[in-house]
C-alpha cells in the first residue's frame, strides 16, 4: 500500500456569502412586510409652567369631570353622563367652550377610560383639557 507523503490537505474555507445573502433577503422581506403605526400623543398643559398670559385668561373655574370608576360613566357638576352620550357632551362643551375642562380620575381607573373621555371631549370641540393630579403619588 503506497503511502502518500504529500502535503497535507489544506481545510476548505466555508463561504460567507450565502449566509449574507439570506441575511438580507431576511432583512428586507420584514422591512417590506411590517407596518409602521404612528404613535398618538396627548396634549396636555401638564409639561410647562403656565405663563402669565395664561394665567391672566383662566379667571374662570375650570368644569370638572370625574371618572370614578371604569363603568363608562363620568360625573359632571354631581349628575352621571355616559360617555357614549355625545349630544349631552357637546352640549356642555358648547355651553362652556372658552373654559378650561379638568378631568380627575379617581383610584382604579384605567388609563383607558380617561383617554375616552378626553377624546370624546376633543370630538365636541373642547379647546382647552388637562388631567388633575396626573403626578400626585399614590396614598400608601
Amino acid at each position: 500500500m503506497p503511502l502518500k507523503l504529500g502535503q497535507p490537505r489544506r481545510k476548505q474555507l466555508i463561504s460567507l456569502t450565502p449566509l449574507i445573502d439570506v441575511v438580507f433577503i431576511l432583512l428586507l422581506f420584514f422591512m417590506l412586510t411590517s407596518s409602521f403605526v404612528a404613535w398618538r400623543t396627548v396634549d396636555t398643559p401638564l409639561a410647562a409652567p403656565p405663563t402669565p398670559e395664561q394665567v391672566m385668561e383662566d379667571k374662570q373655574d375650570p368644569l370638572l369631570f370625574d371618572l370614578q370608576a371604569n363603568d363608562g360613566m363620568v360625573w359632571f357638576e354631581g349628575q352621571a353622563i355616559s360617555l357614549s352620550d355625545s349630544d349631552r357632551i357637546r352640549d356642555i362643551v358648547q355651553a362652556h367652550s372658552d373654559r378650561l375642562f379638568v378631568l380627575q380620575a379617581e383610584e382604579g381607573v384605567t388609563l383607558q377610560s380617561l383617554m375616552t373621555l378626553a377624546d370624546q371631549l376633543k370630538l365636541q370641540g373642547a379647546q382647552k383639557l388637562s388631567i388633575a393630579n396626573a403626578f400626585n403619588e399614590a396614598t400608601k
